[in-house]
């Protein structure tokens, strides 16, 4: 069963707390599940997104980047 998330307002938007993900391969694509918090629940939910495999690799470039330059900064360097 499938629930629609209906998203208001001007973009960006954000997407509370995300607890952890993971990531299969699905025929030719990456799906991609991100376990929030949201508010009113008492379990984490999960949200699903399929992934072009350009656009997986977009995100593993993207987040690679991020975390690097985050590891400087908590270095100190």
């Amino acid at each position: 069963m499938t629930t629609v998330i209906k998203i208001e307002g001007d973009s960006p938007y954000s997407i509370p707390h995300v607890d952890h993900i993971a990531a299969i391969a699905h025929g030719e694509n990456v799906d991609l599940t991100m376990y929030v918090a949201l508010p009113g629940h008492t379990d984490l939910e999960p949200i699903y997104v399929q992934l072009s495999v350009p656009a997986a690799d977009a995100l593993l470039v993207e987040l690679s980047r991020a975390i690097a330059e985050t590891a400087k900064h908590r270095s100190g360097r």
